[in-house]
């Protein structure tokens, strides 16, 4: 080959070398993005997922359902008790005379003017603390034997009640008048009675002790009613064994009845 021959094909080498660089710099592999290699890119950051923002709702918010506190609780319709009446005592609340000496007939039974006497047990076996009124009647044979009836008013059944339960603590412990030396004292009646709230008979006996054998012995029977905010007391006394029981409970009866229905 000549000179010239060679100097053509050495450039031909020349150039199809460079046709084949640039088709290797065309073949490389994008990074990350597939942007080529060198070519700059722009990075977006997020932090998060985005959100695509919602409407306005059209209707107000729902109340809760589920309450924030106690309940206040509403006005009560219940009706307001209205206060008892005061009981005015009178005469007529009291036992008579005519009724007694039938309740224990052939005694000569009468009521007397006066106010009764204190009974063997005390003042305060008639009557408990703070009464708001009080009456009282007297009775006797115009022998040996006499008795009366207290009635008590109080402010109310409460008190009533209390003054009941003073009354017979006084009667089962008697010890306004003690027995003489030569005598000795019992109980020998204590029962209960179904009449007003509440009914007690108890009978003291006073007895003559050995050491005096002819001395005289003595009865003396009571018997205290609870109705309501009242309170009656019947009490009576004379020698011997007094009163029968069946007699004493028949007056009893009695002056029950005249009691007025609680208020």
């Amino acid at each position: 080959m000549s000179v010239r021959g060679r100097k053509h094909a050495h450039l031909a080498s020349v150039a199809t070398m460079a046709l084949l660089l640039v088709a290797c710099g065309n073949d490389t592999k994008p990074s990350g993005n597939g942007a080529p290699a060198g070519t700059p890119t722009a990075k977006v950051v997020t932090s998060g997922i985005p959100t695509t923002p919602q409407p306005p709702s059209p209707l107000p918010p729902k109340p809760s359902t589920k309450p924030s506190g106690n309940p206040t609780p509403g006005p009560t319709n219940a009706p307001t008790p209205s206060p008892s009446k005061p009981v005015r005592l009178t005469t007529a609340m009291l036992l008579t005379g005519p009724e007694l000496a039938k309740a224990d007939p052939k005694r000569g039974w009468i009521a007397t003017g006066g106010s009764a006497s204190t009974p063997i047990c005390g003042r305060g076996s008639t009557r408990g603390d703070n009464p708001l009124g009080s009456l009282s009647r007297n009775f006797t044979t115009d022998l040996d034997a006499s008795g009366g009836q207290w009635l008590t008013r109080y402010s109310d059944a409460k008190a009533a009640r209390s003054a009941y339960d003073k009354i017979l603590k006084t009667l089962k412990s008697c010890k306004a008048a003690v027995p003489a030396a030569t005598h000795a004292r019992k109980i020998t009646e204590n029962r209960a009675l179904p009449l007003g709230d509440a009914t007690q008979i108890l009978r003291w006996y006073d007895y003559p002790l050995p050491s005096d054998p002819g001395s005289e012995d003595g009865g003396f029977p009571y018997a205290v009613t609870l109705k309501g905010n009242l309170i009656s007391v019947l009490a009576f006394g004379e020698m011997g064994p007094g009163i029968k029981p069946a007699n004493f409970e028949r007056i009893t009866r009695s002056a029950v009845a005249h009691l007025p229905a609680a208020s």
